[in-house]
């Protein structure tokens, strides 16, 4: 019978060497191949300030039920709080069910008329969600609200909420 393989055995320490040469070559050098990457800073989460945020649940559910308090709005505001708006809006609102939870998400700024500025909130609903952007003037009086279905982010400038007194 003709023999065409040589004999495989080697010693021990040979195989684990070879094998230790093959594990470098595969993993590569250890210095310099991973390079260090700055870990990014989270974003702050915006706080809310707790009397915004109970106006804001407030004139949702009101809006929503189609019973608003108009003596909560600044004068200029309420000729445009009609039945028929109101009643509307109601409608809407209502279609997206009853309020489950908000999320405050920050303050949004009129860089070109400074004194523009207010809150935006996610309204969580049973069946939907909605944007709520509310403007209060000084006094405490309503300014201005809006139910939006999306949030335009190209309105919005992030600013830190001020500190609740």
């Amino acid at each position: 019978m003709l023999k065409l393989f040589r004999s495989l055995r080697t010693s021990a320490p040979a195989v684990a060497l070879a094998f230790a040469a093959a594990a470098l070559l595969i993993a590569g050098p250890a210095t310099g191949s991973a390079r260090p990457h700055a870990t990014p800073a989270p974003t702050p989460t915006p706080v809310a300030d707790p009397a915004i945020t109970k106006i804001a649940r407030q004139q949702f559910v009101q809006w929503q039920a189609g019973a608003v308090n108009k003596s909560l709005y600044a004068p200029q505001v309420v000729p445009k709080l009609t039945d028929d708006k109101i009643a509307d809006t109601a409608r809407a609102l209502g279609e997206l069910g009853p309020l489950t939870d908000m999320v405050y998400i920050g303050r949004w700024i009129n860089p070109d008329m400074p004194t523009l500025n207010g809150y935006i909130y996610q309204m969580r609903c049973a069946t939907g969600n909605v944007y709520l952007w509310l403007e209060l003037q000084p006094d405490g009086k309503i300014a201005s609200i809006v139910f939006k279905n999306r949030l335009d982010v190209e309105n919005v400038t992030p600013a830190p909420s001020p500190t609740p007194t």
